[in-house]
């Protein structure tokens, strides 16, 4: 994606950002401010010249300056692979099997992440996503040998890993967690690290070079991959900006 300007009515670059689709809503991504420039300047413009999209920006103080509550506020990590944790050993009965969607998968993700979660309620239109995924490719497969379900004793669903890559929305070659859930039947047993120490060795067996994730600020399992060897990128600060 190239770089796009956000100009003043003089022509003076104010800022730099890239364009990009997501589910229908214009996003001006990435949007940096020019060194010197204030971000006050910048922030009133992008208020008239981006008028109804989705705006990202690791910058804080322009974030503020927007005036626009924060949509979502979350950091990018990254795994370079070169030093994999050892894949971890389930309980006797429990097993990880080919990724897919079922009911069962569908309630564990559901619970896992409830009204309130820092990441966001899981809804029905992230069902919808991830069926579309698996059924249609759509906006890209999964990554099968980086992506798994857990399945319990009885043959149910409690968890998955997803994961996808290479991603068109970023310039980085990678793969990309899209998600990973524990159902809280499974919780508390090391199924989290068991799920991520595999997309992790899947994304390697799958000549990748990295693995990226997007975590919210405040989701408790920025603890499990900052314990797993995920290191910070980038902090993305996520606002609507309202109509013109």
């Amino acid at each position: 994606m190239p770089d796009e300007e956000l100009r003043a009515g003089d022509g003076t670059v104010l800022a730099r950002f890239r364009s990009r689709d997501d589910e229908g809503v214009r996003v001006a991504a990435e949007l940096r401010p020019e060194p010197g420039v204030p971000v006050a300047r910048v922030a009133a413009q992008a208020l008239r010249d981006l008028a109804g999209q989705r705006l990202e920006t690791p910058d804080d103080d322009l974030a503020a300056a927007l005036g626009v509550p924060l949509e979502r506020s979350a950091t990018e990590l990254r795994h370079d692979l070169a030093d994999l944790p050892e894949p971890v050993a389930l309980p006797a009965g429990w097993t990880l099997a080919e990724a897919g969607w079922d009911d069962d998968l569908a309630e564990a993700a559901a619970a896992a992440y409830p009204p309130g979660h820092p990441d966001g309620g899981w809804s029905e239109n992230d069902t919808t996503s991830v069926r579309d995924m698996f059924e249609r490719n759509d906006p890209v497969p999964p990554l099968a040998s980086a992506s798994a379900r857990l399945v319990d004793p009885d043959g149910r669903s409690a968890g998955h890993v997803l994961c996808a890559g290479p991603v068109p929305w970023t310039d980085n070659t990678c793969a990309w967690m899209l998600n990973i859930a524990v159902g809280p039947r499974a919780q508390g047993r090391g199924f989290g690290r068991a799920l991520l120490t595999y997309a992790l060795h899947g994304t390697r067996a799958a000549g990748l070079p990295s693995l990226d994730l997007s975590v919210a600020d405040g989701n408790p399992a920025r603890r499990l991959y900052d314990a797993a060897g995920f290191r910070p990128v980038v902090r993305v600060l996520t606002v609507h900006l309202p109509e013109a």
